[in-house]
């Protein structure tokens, strides 16, 4: 009766768990982050596009290259939901939620307990770094997404007999889909290849018993992959150009080795002490672990390595003792240790052979899946411990002993609870309303947004830009995205000048001068070309940011 109560009870936490890491990633989703980044702005505006003229495609190649999977997502919820900031991410919310159960899946095919999986689930639900990238519209978040899914198929193939060839495709599947997220996933086979040879080595017969599996596993890889293989092949510069922008083979004044070596300390140090710089992705450069999850992750990392050292061990001893014999002694967690250090070394170097913006939390959001099995792999041990205090007689210790260490135990717990809580609160709190996050979301050119797509639409209409902003050739469009994306379709209509650029070539028959930057000066010299237009002031973000509209009826 109270093992069934137990169980209950870690189902319903389980599902409070993610029923609020969900909520959180959806909520206020059409407000905050608190406007819209040029990178965001550009998916959506393809994505309008795309729907616009029925050419959804496998890779978009301007903005230095995207793959197309995520943006074509994007397309579908903005037709259901129109072009605001709810539409356009969307989708980053529905990975980040699909990630979390998919996480709590994998703990629980990797026969982690119920506190493990409670406690591993909490975290990725609240941390900083996941629900960030949950509720932007960059496509990386569906890095561990992928992985956590993939290898939660994975690992069921191999453990279950029952349905094996359907667990393998849907796996391979997988893999191959991962091709169409982000550029970082490009070396995840090697994971698969790294777990694939830690069951080869643990499990006596694994390859002739699972070979025509692993081949139709890699069959439905490539089958889910080749469209964006087939374009790479026609477009090899697409495949390497933004890697080759931002490599430590191209970083000034170093050497390779230099470079690599400082974007490595950058990125393992930020998940201690000083994190991303970068605004759009973190707050106050705090690091990507609380410090009470830092020091989890510190333990859970050195567990593992114990695992696998172990094991390695046996395997040493196993062939020199037994050299016709292939049965070895693997610990429990060997496995799952391989797992997660494969994961976490493969997918932090796109991270460590970058230069640019280091450290890069975005790059290394492929190490997410792994980072949190390791911050569980400590209570796996603790429990184990308990399991064997109570085998031990009486005798042997004491009710003292026993709640002191119960005691610890439940204070670490609580600092996992505390740690969590102000991620949470961090992100809603302070970096939401803090200026440097507005300035990094673009949140000026978000309010002109906003303002230009209410406008009504003239014969004439025209966009006098910031003095530096890049304008094409048509003057239909310009690199000022968030503008282009949130104005949309109204924007379609309108020219773009540069503040002086445009006085002597607008049209005085019925126009409308929309200024992101003015002054009088500069409005008296339209008004002396066209003398019958009048100006109006526009005030957003309580004062904060003021536009002109210059029109014959303002």
């Amino acid at each position: 009766m109270f093992s069934r109560n137990k169980n209950f009870l870690f189902k319903a936490l389980i599902i409070l768990i993610i029923a609020g890491g969900v909520f959180i990633r959806f909520w206020h989703l059409d407000s905050i982050p608190p406007g819209i980044h040029y990178d965001e702005a550009y998916n959506g505006v393809n994505a309008l596009t795309a729907n616009e003229t029925h050419n959804w495609k496998i890779f978009y190649e301007d903005n230095t290259g995207r793959e197309g999977l995520h943006i074509n997502v994007i397309a579908f919820f903005i037709s259901i939901f129109g072009n605001n900031n709810f539409g356009l991410r969307f989708a980053n919310a529905l990975w980040g939620s699909l990630t979390l159960i998919g996480f709590y899946f994998l703990l629980k095919e990797l026969k982690f307990s119920h506190l493990s999986r409670a406690i591993g689930t909490f975290m990725i639900a609240t941390s900083f770094w996941h629900l960030v990238f949950s509720r932007t519209a960059y496509r990386a978040i569906m890095v561990p997404l992928i992985l956590v899914w993939l290898f939660y198929f994975f690992w069921k193939a191999v453990d279950t007999p029952k349905y094996r060839t359907r667990y393998f495709i849907i796996s391979g599947l997988l893999l191959g889909i991962g091709f169409h997220t982000y550029i970082s996933f490009r070396i995840a086979p090697v994971i698969i290849l790294a777990v694939a040879l830690s069951f080869v080595l643990t499990r006596p017969g694994f390859l002739a018993r699972h070979w025509k599996s692993g081949l139709i596993f890699a069959i439905a890889a490539l089958l889910a992959a080749l469209p964006i293989f087939i374009f790479f092949s026609d477009h090899f510069k697409d495949f390497v150009s933004r890697s080759e922008a931002v490599s430590v083979f191209n970083a000034p004044n170093m050497t390779f080795w230099q470079a690599f070596g400082k974007s490595l300390g950058r990125h393992l140090w930020a998940f201690f002490v000083i994190g991303d710089h970068n605004y759009r992705h973190n707050f106050n450069n705090q690091p990507l672990l609380p410090a009470a999850w830092s020091v989890l992750f510190a333990i859970g990392f050195i567990i593992s390595i114990r695992e696998i050292g172990k094991t390695a061990i046996n395997l040493i001893k196993n062939s020199r003792e037994n050299p016709g014999e292939k049965s070895i002694l693997a610990t429990r967690w060997f496995n799952v240790s391989v797992l997660a250090q494969s994961i976490f070394w493969i997918m932090i170097l796109p991270g460590t052979f970058s230069i640019e913006g280091i450290p890069h939390s975005l790059r290394i959001i492929g190490t997410i899946p792994a980072v949190f099995i390791f911050c569980v792999l400590p209570f796996e041990y603790i429990t184990s411990l308990f399991t064997a205090t109570k085998e031990i007689s009486i005798s042997a210790t004491t009710p003292s002993r026993d709640s002191r260490s119960l005691t610890v135990f439940i204070g670490l717990i609580a600092m996992v609870v505390l740690g969590g809580l102000s991620q949470v609160y961090i992100y809603f709190n302070l970096w939401a309303t803090d200026l440097a996050t507005m300035g990094a979301y673009e949140r000026k050119l978000y309010d002109f947004g906003l303002m230009t797509k209410d406008l009504p639409v003239r014969n004439n209409n025209y966009i006098m830009t910031a003095w530096n902003t890049a304008i094409y050739s048509d003057r239909h469009q310009s690199s000022l995205k968030t503008l282009e994306y949130l104005a949309y379709p109204n924007i379609k209509k309108y020219l773009f000048y540069r503040p002086t650029d445009g006085i002597g070539q607008i049209n005085c028959d019925d126009p409308q001068i929309v200024f992101l930057e003015s002054d009088q000066w500069l409005r008296d010299q339209y008004k002396n070309n066209c003398p019958s237009l009048q100006q109006k002031r526009y005030l957003y973000n309580n004062g904060k940011y003021t536009f002109w509209v210059m029109s014959n009826n303002p």
